[in-house]
């Protein structure tokens, strides 16, 4: 197994739904531009930790770190929005190409959304490829 470890600073931004705008008689969708400026600063730091893309299985592990209002001063997870698969779909996203071949090779997947206690708001980013399926059954255990 090949492991590939490394952070994104930055505030985290969770995918939206495209927008629908129309012009004339024609009706375009895209990304607002706050989700895909993050899907760029998460892809350039990407690129510099992988010089071809997974093209086999990965495990792809997520936690990130939001800034902490001073009402939750006590707390350490984030239970209010953004939605936890929200911020994943944006980061995974921006990695397809990058740290994979295609999003539909990562088959193991966890994450978190925790208050920043020191540092920046960031997103630790840990993918591994597995080398064989047998390899999976070290991420899941036995029946």
């Amino acid at each position: 197994m090949h492991h590939v470890m490394f952070e994104v600073i930055g505030h985290p931004v969770p995918k939206a739904r495209p927008r629908v705008v129309t012009k004339g008689k024609k009706r375009f969708a895209y990304t607002p531009k706050r989700v895909k400026d993050w899907e760029n600063v998460v892809k350039d730091e990407a690129q510099k930790y992988f010089e071809r893309p997974f093209d086999r299985p990965v495990v792809v592990s997520l936690t990130f770190y939001l800034p902490r209002p001073n009402s939750r001063r006590l707390d350490f997870w984030v239970s209010t929005t953004p939605d936890l698969d929200n911020l994943e779909k944006a980061v995974l996203d921006a990695l397809n190409g990058v740290a994979y071949t295609d999003d539909r090779l990562v088959v193991v997947k966890s994450s978190s959304k925790r208050y920043v206690r020191k540092g920046d708001p960031r997103v630790e980013i840990t993918i591994t490829s597995i080398q064989d399926q047998r390899s999976l059954t070290e991420f899941s255990p036995e029946p």
